[in-house]
């Protein structure tokens, strides 16, 4: 998610991009809404019962499948890996299914958060054997056997649209399923850490539209990133890179112009990153969506290869080349906790901002507004970037989610280069890609990376951490920078 930088300078800025449509979505979640690996656990088979790490939690419930499905009863077994889920959408039907393979265990069973979807039939997808299961608390547990190699179960469902929580938001013609919202379109665990390989088939367009979306998502990525966009589109190409990635803008009726001016140097940003940090990693074609949110939703969401941009920062440069930075950090690294959100948001921040002035933009002064802003102790808006749980916070309602951690960890690297040099510092976080790509990492992994770049300066760079990220206060405001820009 980018920073809405359309923004009067030294005052308060509009918000996080995003902040506003989802808080508004989240303000009116239900019960039924809480992820799976927040209720609380139980002693009772029939009762609410809790992530178990094995299939001795005992059976989940009575089976939903008919008399005809084999053992094992379903069972709540939040550790079975999920390798790949293979979705077919059909959005005039309102009917999913979802294949999913999960990774070889000892254990039987397998656990999902289902959000309000009517799971129809849950069968073994090799032998078409129906399988128990059980949904019950927005929770969906598969009665699938123990086994020494993948195992693939598919799942029928119906799905609706959505007003109040993320999914598949009709009205708007787009999915949205950042941060906890991929169990409103298919079974899930929305945890940042969980990661998977996609394919996507769509049908029930009207003839009229067009539905854009990944046919595949080729590395693991988190669970909120496929998505589809459905309506009148119109296709910008508009160049590849010099590794041969094409990239391109879809954009609404009327918002050509806007399209054109966002994406302006599009082009030579995803450029510096593929050359600088490492290689694309969601196959050979990337770009922008326009979405149609609601008039006080602004940014975007880093869905790859295909990222959303709110139509009305369509024309945004510093929103589109955010998004696309995503690819490498937020995606392409995912993040072991909410609690690292710095390591998603401040990174992308600032290689956006390096991909930027490559390509002749310089966002430093706006980002420097922001932080300008959140340190001033009259905003009240300031607070920690980096915390020390894991997974111990709701993202949604927590202060962490802010402007915060875009801007003190994007000015952390800043000073980072200082100790480093900038050319080092790009080095340190192509060789954390290369490591991780396609994984879950911590921003304390990032730490020590920099600290065993910087050598006998290590201590340094310990230093600006718990300035920039550990402390309430910031060391520097930039304000001088703000004004200059």
């Amino acid at each position: 998610m980018p920073l809405d930088t359309n923004q009067t300078r030294r005052t308060a800025p509009t918000s996080l991009a995003l902040t506003a449509f989802v808080v508004t979505l989240g303000a009116c979640r239900g019960a039924d809404s809480t992820p799976a690996d927040t209720l609380d656990a139980g002693s009772d088979a029939t009762g609410d019962v809790g992530p178990s790490t094995g299939s001795d939690a005992g059976p989940f419930a009575e089976p939903d499948a008919g008399p005809d499905a084999g053992p094992p009863p379903p069972r709540l077994n939040w550790t079975r890996d999920v390798e790949h889920v293979d979705l077919n959408l059909d959005f005039e039907a309102m009917h999913g299914e979802a294949t999913i393979t999960l990774g070889p265990s000892p254990d039987d069973g397998a656990a999902f958060e289902a959000g309000d979807l009517d799971v129809t039939e849950v069968v073994d997808a090799d032998t078409g054997a129906s399988l128990a299961y059980r949904v019950k608390d927005a929770t969906l547990a598969i009665g699938v056997p123990a086994a020494d190699t993948p195992h693939r179960v598919t799942v029928s469902y119906g799905f609706r649209s959505q007003t109040e929580v993320g999914g598949w938001l009709g009205g708007d013609g787009v999915t949205f399923l950042w941060p906890t919202y991929c169990g409103y379109l298919f079974p899930c665990r929305s945890a940042p850490s969980e990661g998977a390989t996609f394919s996507l088939r769509v049908e029930g367009v009207p003839a009229d539209a067009v539905a854009i979306y990944p046919p595949e998502i080729p590395t693991e990525a988190p669970t909120y990133m496929p998505a589809v966009a459905i309506g009148a589109f119109e296709r910008i190409d508009l160049g590849e890179t010099s590794a041969g990635t094409r990239l391109a803008v879809w954009h609404g009726p009327g918002e050509a112009d806007d399209a054109r001016a966002g994406t302006a140097r599009l082009v030579p940003a995803f450029d510096f990153l593929e050359r600088t940090y490492g290689p694309y990693a969601y196959g050979a074609e990337a770009g922008t969506v326009s979405a149609p949110w609601a008039e006080d939703a602004t940014g975007g969401m880093e869905h790859h290869p295909f990222w959303h941009v709110g139509r009305d920062d369509l024309g945004n440069e510093e929103v589109n080349i955010h998004e696309a930075a995503h690819g490498w950090f937020g995606n392409g690294v995912r993040i072991a906790c909410w609690e690292d959100f710095v390591l998603s948001e401040g990174t992308t921040t600032y290689i956006a901002g390096r991909a930027a002035e490559s390509a002749g933009l310089d966002l430093w002064p706006e980002y420097a507004c922001f932080l300008s802003f959140d340190c001033d102790p009259a905003n009240d808006t300031n607070t920690i970037a980096l915390l020390d749980t894991c997974d111990v916070i709701e993202l949604e309602t927590h202060p962490l989610w802010s402007t915060v951690p875009y801007m003190k960890g994007a000015f952390f690297y800043r000073e980072v280069a200082e100790v480093l040099g900038v050319a080092m510092l790009d080095e340190v976080i192509a060789a954390f890609y290369a490591t991780h790509v396609g994984r879950a990492a911590h921003m304390e992994d990032m730490l020590t990376a920099l600290r065993a770049a910087a050598g006998d300066r290590a201590a340094e760079i310990d230093a600006l951490a718990d300035a920039w990220l550990r402390s309430l206060e910031c060391p520097r405001d930039y304000a001088e920078l703000c004004d200059a820009g």
